[in-house]
């Protein structure tokens, strides 16, 4: 994944510097072809589902056939097809957002080509498939763009549409302390949305988003801004204070199976406070890893608190949505998470970014394996053996981390440009 363009021009390049397409290469630079090709991918993927799916679940029931199920099962094509439309919609404009807040400028407007700076058509601004069809170029000047815009699309659309499509089809089944769904339970019958499904999907797909807004800003090397922070914990606190509901799991050690989050307000109140108190905690105790010359009270302006107060306020997401207990698990799977990137991404890509981008999909699996790894004896959670929590902690501290920062600037005590 190669960064955004620096190189902004307002005027149209000339023809000496545009990019000239291999004559032998020249098919695969048709937009129809590449959109032809999309479209019969999609269609045979769509129509396998169907029919595989219904001969499946026909296969020895006395009472449904294998044509009763078709409409059934293209109803969840069209589903998924809508859910994976939106979260990818949410991912191209984080990528908006992670490119001009940090410099100040307003997320409201088209988007517009990096090099050129013309509009993109409505039609070349579909996530991910946009990018395929333009072949990775601009329709003007025909000069590359980044493939950092269909990844993030495509990662952060895959995020909410798994999340989204377990809690909506399954009301919420995948969440501990949720009655259980009497019949058959799963995302290939019958679904029973509700309101409150739909209000709790919604919630935790606002949360992953966050959580990827904050790691995209980091991978650009910059500090998180004052308003996009504040903004976001205002979207993840208030709505859990107002409706309890959201709060899914209780704040105390030890909890009945029987309890239920609704009316507790109390109980919402702290689940906030001790998500917040663990993300400083856990973040403290990662500050030796991606930022050892953190001090804030020595050098409360330095490079290296700013980037601890950083990653504390990127750890506080999961904090806020999953709790304080399962905050321990979601932070060492974070880290393994962290170890495989550099993998798919550039070597100058610091310890912090790449934990930074590891943590919203370490809490979206978190999310989808919720009541799994609830009742999992040995993942931190409500419940868990003391021991069981200590020794997550212990690992988190003890944890060898190969990966290395970037060194600090000299006489840098400002804070600023990280």
């Amino acid at each position: 994944m190669t960064p955004f363009p620096v190189i902004h021009q307002t005027a149209s390049l000339s023809p000496s510097q545009r990019l000239s397409d291999p004559r032998k290469f020249r098919f695969l630079y048709r937009r129809s072809t590449r959109l032809m090709a999309m479209s019969l991918v999609a269609f045979a993927c769509a129509a396998g589902y169907v029919s595989l799916t219904a001969a499946w679940q026909s296969w020895g029931d006395r009472w449904t056939g294998f044509e009763d199920l078709l409409l059934p099962r293209a109803v969840d094509v069209v589903i998924a097809c809508w859910l994976f439309y939106i979260g990818s919609s949410i991912g191209s404009f984080l990528n908006v957002v992670a490119w001009r807040m940090p410099r100040g400028a307003g997320i409201n407007g088209r988007s517009h080509c990096p090099w050129c700076d013309s509009t993109l058509l409505w039609k070349d601004n579909w996530p991910v498939f946009g990018w395929i069809v333009l072949g990775g170029r601009c329709r003007t000047c025909r000069m590359p763009i980044s493939p950092r815009y269909p990844i993030v699309e495509l990662a952060v659309g895959l995020c909410i549409f798994f999340v989204a499509w377990t809690e909506l089809c399954n009301n919420g089944s995948n969440l501990p302390f949720h009655p259980e769904r009497m019949g058959r339970v799963g995302s290939l019958w019958t679904p029973l949305i509700t309101r409150e499904s739909v209000i709790v999907a919604t919630y935790h797909a606002i949360a992953i988003a966050v959580s990827w807004a904050f790691g995209l800003v980091r991978v650009d090397d910059h500090r998180l801004p004052r308003r996009l922070v504040m903004v976001s914990f205002a979207m993840l606190i208030v709505p859990m204070l107002v409706l309890p509901a959201l709060a899914i799991i209780p704040w105390q050690v030890e909890m009945d199976s029987a309890w239920r989050p609704e009316g507790r307000y109390l109980d919402a109140a702290m689940r906030v406070i001790t998500g917040l108190a663990a993300a400083v905690v856990v973040g403290r105790s990662l500050a030796r890893y991606v930022s050892p010359t953190a001090d804030p009270k020595m050098n409360p302006l330095g490079t290296g608190t700013a980037r601890m107060l950083d990653l504390i306020a990127i750890l506080c997401v999961p904090g806020i949505i999953v709790g304080w207990q399962a905050l321990l698990g979601v932070s060492v799977l974070a880290v393994l998470i962290a170890y495989a990137l550099p993998i798919v991404m550039p070597t100058r890509v610091d310890s912090l970014a790449r934990l930074a981008i590891s943590l919203p999909i370490a809490l979206s699996l978190q999310l989808f394996f919720w009541r799994s790894l609830h009742e999992f004896a040995y993942w931190p959670s409500v419940g868990t053996a003391p021991m069981v929590t200590l020794a997550w902690a212990a690992i988190l501290l003890l944890i060898p981390w190969g990966m290395t920062q970037k060194p600090p600037k000299p006489n840098d005590t400002s804070g600023e440009g990280v």
